[in-house]
């Protein structure tokens, strides 16, 4: 195991404002390079590292720099092989899922966590932030009224520069990845009323290696 040293501080606060769904016309969540760069960037300037291996990401969680997402009476794992996420993201997704569930009536699903660079898929992006554990995949809602509402607020989360989502087809699911990592609380209230608002401490990441193993698309 690669010895870990760094002391980047990884705390964020969300405030997730419940929308109506016409906030999002006009504005999608499809993927492109400029999202990628956008994510992959953010990781950069947080100084994240980029865990290679299943070990180096148990090692993490082991050390407290990832921390593990557990169901609850809002959020639900599914076919989640690496259960952990930064503790700003894992601070977003308890937020979104508690609003989720206040606003369609149903727990969020979680696909995804932490993803090591050599368990990456063959198409995903030389750029994918998965392996820094800033990321995390929900499935796609199939009630009509859930989906709009979660596509209305990841898009207005996106416009306040709190998250970079993208809406994967294949298999069906938003990626989102948490922008901001640093000690200073990021919130957003936009066209509702503030439902939650997490205010975590802030906590040491240590470092491991920060290369990663390029791949041939641009999936994030």
């Amino acid at each position: 195991m690669r010895s870990m040293r760094y002391n980047a501080v990884v705390s964020a606060a969300v405030v997730i404002a419940i929308v109506s769904a016409r906030s999002a016309h006009g504005q999608t969540l499809r993927g492109s390079r400029a999202s990628v760069d956008l994510m992959y960037s953010a990781a950069q300037a947080e100084d994240l590292s980029f865990l290679r291996t299943p070990s180096d990401v148990y090692a993490a969680a082991r050390a407290g720099a990832l921390r593990p997402i557990e169901e609850n009476d809002d959020l639900e794992l599914k076919s989640v092989k690496y259960p952990f996420v930064l503790p700003s993201t894992l601070h977003f997704a308890d937020s979104l899922a508690s609003a989720y569930r206040a606003g369609c009536g149903e727990r969020i699903v979680v696909t995804s966590g932490a993803r090591p660079v050599d368990e990456q898929p063959r198409n995903a992006s030389p750029k994918s932030v998965h392996p820094t554990g800033m990321a995390i995949d929900f499935r796609k809602p199939r009630a009509p009224s859930c989906l709009r509402w979660l596509r209305a607020n990841l898009v207005t989360l996106e416009r306040q520069h709190v998250i970079e989502a993208t809406e994967e087809r294949r298999p069906a699911h938003f990626h989102v990845a948490v922008l901001s990592q640093g000690p200073e609380p990021k919130v957003s209230a936009v066209d509702g009323d503030v439902v939650k608002e997490r205010k975590p401490a802030p906590s040491k990441v240590t470092r491991h290696s920060k290369s990663a193993r390029r791949g041939r698309t641009k999936k994030p």
